[in-house]
This record gives C-alpha cells, structure tokens and sequence, in this order.
C-alpha cells in the first residue's frame, strides 16, 4: 500500500525531531488535531494547506508539497502527463530522476548557490 498523508506527517515530524506540540506549533493547528491526523483521521483541505506552508521555505516548495499531500490525502488524483511544463524543467527532471537523496541534495545545493550568484549580479545564463 503506498504512503498516505498520516504516515508522512509521522515521518516527517519524526524526521525534523519535532513533538506533537512543536509541529503543532509550525504548521497552525493543534496538537490535537496533529495527532488525529497520525492516527489516521483524513484532515480538512485548509488543514493541509497549512502543514504544507509550515514544512516549506518557499511558494514553489510550498505548491509543490501542498499538491502532494492533497494527493496522498486522497482529495486529488496523481497529475497526468499532459501538464505545461518547460522544456529546460522537463530536461533537468529527466536529467535527474535517477538520481539518489544524497544526489538530489547536492543538485539542490548548487541550484540554491547559483541563484545567489544570479540575484547578486542581476543576470542569469542565456541560452
């Protein structure tokens, strides 16, 4: 059976060393309600939203997961393959799918250094 939205909430708070009232604490909602959720109990929409915004740095990140999680929570089907997606984006995904975590990481950190090299000098690559 794959991984529903309880069981990565479990993970992830596992993961972060987070307490029931410390990830209550991030995402907005109780620990009452956090703790519902581990235990199965499917959350409401808004209460997604809201783990998604506490466990991401950014609005990409933040759509990305919140996606996810209304995916694992059973409120969306899965995407199909007929979504808008640049070419540049479909190549790198390509490039990388393959790839490991540890991989994943280091891609990861070499984008983010990139970036900052990027809003420091006001340009980027053209191609």
């Amino acid at each position: 059976m794959s991984q529903g939205f309880d069981q990565w909430l479990r993970e992830r708070r596992a993961k972060e060393g987070l307490s029931l009232r410390k990830a209550a604490a991030r995402v907005g909602l109780s620990h009452g309600t956090i703790a519902d959720i581990e235990k199965g109990v499917t959350p409401s929409q808004t209460s997604i939203k809201k783990v998604a915004q506490g466990f991401s740095r950014d609005e990409n990140e933040r759509l990305a997961l919140e996606d996810s999680l209304l995916t694992l929570a059973g409120y969306r089907t899965p995407r199909s393959n007929g979504d808008d997606m640049s070419p540049a984006m479909g190549r790198l995904l390509d490039v990388t799918a393959g790839f490991e975590e540890g991989d994943l990481n280091i891609v990861t950190e070499f984008a983010e250094w990139l970036a900052g090299v990027i809003k420091r000098n006001g340009s980027g690559v053209k191609t």
